[in-house]
């Protein structure tokens, strides 16, 4: 017998790229039917996230149409979820996980190659702040919409260079760009990883179907990554005004390290720190090493 699940998702290409990946991790048996969601922070691209709600945006009209009945789970890009869930949600499982990096495009290799005073396009605060860190003679410049939007815009001189996340260009077969040390640049919580979500209060038989599938598919060690990414985010209250980097790593397969960063928007002060233990502590890791950076950053005005 057939199982029709009804997937909500962002209408992008690669949000639906990201979909028809999911699909390939499915039973052949599995129907999917894709409803097309334009959220309300796809609709305004001429203001940053911080200034019309968050990136929350990109999330909170998906929830609700699962929360609604209109579809069975959601597919999101795991960096745009916040680290508190709509009531009645969970996160049902996450996909191998991607490249974490951010990519340079342009006509210049790496960030040392820019002129002085150099434009870039970014809609993230925390790719703006170590970029100024690194750089501060840098321009940091609103640059919002679909990724190949993104590109159009560079490619008609409106910016020096623009970053991206890798992971969004390989789904979208797109091979430009250099990665950017994640020294210079570290990673954004859970960059890289796709997540499903689903509902927990329906109590029917195809939620009870659904946990079992996403439970099979779960990529165990990027599920572990996340938890303790998202706690380290969820412990420093991270917002996308937040200039936060936080990035995990399974070693030995039964340890974790977590690598926490924190910035202030203007680039001047940047904090860094690492934390590891056993990857059952995933949460606890996080927690941790937030309260550490809270620690450090007391009387820089990080937080401010």
């Amino acid at each position: 017998m057939t199982l029709r699940i009804r997937i909500a998702s962002r209408k992008s290409n690669l949000a639906i790229r990201q979909v028809e990946i999911l699909k390939e991790h499915l039973s052949k048996d599995i129907e999917i039917n894709i409803i097309e969601v334009v959220t309300s922070a796809d609709k305004t691209l001429d203001k940053s996230l911080a200034d019309i709600g968050g990136k929350g945006l990109f999330i909170k009209e998906l929830e609700n149409t699962i929360l609604k009945d209109e579809a069975d789970i959601a597919v999101h890009s795991m960096k745009d979820m916040e680290t508190e869930l709509a009531a009645d949600t969970k996160i049902a499982g996450v996909l191998p996980r991607g490249s974490r990096s951010d990519v340079l495009l342009g006509q210049y290799s790496t960030l040392d190659d820019l002129p002085d005073g150099a434009v870039i396009g970014t809609s993230s605060v925390r790719r703006g702040a170590f970029a100024k860190s690194y750089r501060p003679d840098l321009q940091i410049k609103l640059l919002r919409g679909n990724v190949g939007t993104r590109i159009d815009k560079l490619n008609n001189g409106v910016f020096d260079a623009i970053i991206l996340a890798k992971a969004g260009l390989d789904r979208l077969n797109i091979d430009i760009g250099n990665i950017i040390p994640k020294e210079i640049i570290p990673p954004a919580s859970t960059q890289g990883i796709i997540a499903v979500q689903s509902t927990t209060n329906k109590k029917t038989k195809l939620e009870a179907d659904l946990d079992k599938i996403f439970l099979n598919i779960n990529d165990a060690n990027t599920y572990s990554e996340a938890l303790a990414e998202r706690s380290l985010l969820r412990t420093l209250d991270g917002t996308c005004r937040s200039p936060i980097s936080s990035s995990a790593y399974i070693i030995n397969n039964d340890e974790l390290i977590l690598y926490g960063a924190v910035a202030k928007q203007d680039g001047s002060k940047v904090i860094k720190s690492e934390i590891k233990g056993a990857r059952k502590d995933s949460i606890l890791l996080g927690i941790e090493l937030g309260k550490e950076l809270i620690a450090k950053s007391i009387g820089e005005s990080i937080f401010d």
